[in-house]
Order: structure tokens, then sequence, then C-alpha cells
């Protein structure tokens, strides 16, 4: 006939399981329960990029239009629609005090490739930029408002 169990023996029989079951319901509830897990809103911002023109002033000058490419998708597609354009949210446009604005969406893309034309449609510049985008409002997984970035672009 065994001997009655002892004191930590019943401890490690009894009350050890019931723990590790009471702690993997908690478990299982939280990530159940996660609140993050839900949809995330639609984005209603735009980030936006500053482009300026350093260097030789008079090409400075002779420049009609610029196109930004991320891959191969260029924004404006040509550059004589930069000028026709209106409205549009992922435009370059010419900003009174020098810079060009270009507002990128709610994604916005790690590297851009710049071009500057002059009035009739000939390179003056290029340059591939890479972009440190900075997040100042929202969460990883959904995104948000992201600071507005700031390019040189130098002129031959």
């Amino acid at each position: 006939m065994p001997a009655p169990p002892t004191t930590r023996r019943r401890v490690e029989l009894v009350l050890i399981p019931l723990v590790a079951a009471f702690c993997m319901a908690f478990i299982i509830g939280a990530i159940v329960l996660d609140r993050d897990g839900g949809s995330c809103p639609a984005p209603n911002w735009n980030n936006h990029l500053s482009l300026s023109l350093a260097g030789n002033q008079s090409s400075n000058a002779t420049a009609a239009a610029v196109t930004a490419c991320s891959g191969t998708d260029c924004v404006p597609q040509s550059p004589t629609f930069a000028k026709m354009s209106a409205g549009g949210t992922r435009m370059l446009t010419h900003q009174k005090d020098g810079p060009w604005m270009l507002a990128v969406g709610a994604l916005p893309p790690k590297t851009l490739s710049f071009r500057v034309y002059d009035q009739n449609g000939k390179v003056l510049a290029t340059q591939t930029t890479a972009l440190n985008w900075t997040r100042v409002s929202g969460t990883e997984r959904c995104g948000g408002r992201m600071a507005n970035i700031k390019v040189v672009l130098n002129m031959p």
C-alpha cells in the first residue's frame, strides 16, 4: 500500500497544472481579444516632399518642369503635363518661393529619381535620391503621416 502523498507532492500534482492552465487560458484569451487586430482605417493623408534646385542659377531659371519616378511609375508622365495639370494629388507643383512640391500619397516610396526639363523638353539634370521617411503620427501596422522631406537637386 502506497504512502499518503506529502504536502509538496500535492502542490506538484494539483496546484502547478492548475496555474499553468490558468496562464494558458489568459494568453489565448489575450490573443483572441487583440484589439489591434482589427482593420485599419482608410488613409486620409498625403505625405509631402519638396525639391529645391541648387547650383547653376542660369539652369535653375530655365527649369520649366520636373518629373519624379519611383521605378517605372513617373509623376507626371511627361514634362509638358506638369505645367498644365490642375488639382492632381500626385503632382509636382512649382511653389512661389522656389521649390517643387510633390504629394506622394499615404505610402511614400523609398527612392525617387528626378528629372528637370527646360521649355523644349531637354533634360537639364537628373538625380536619384534615397528617402528616409520618419513617421509623425499613426502606427507601424496601419500607417500614418510622415514628416515632410526636403531634397536638393544640384543643377550643372
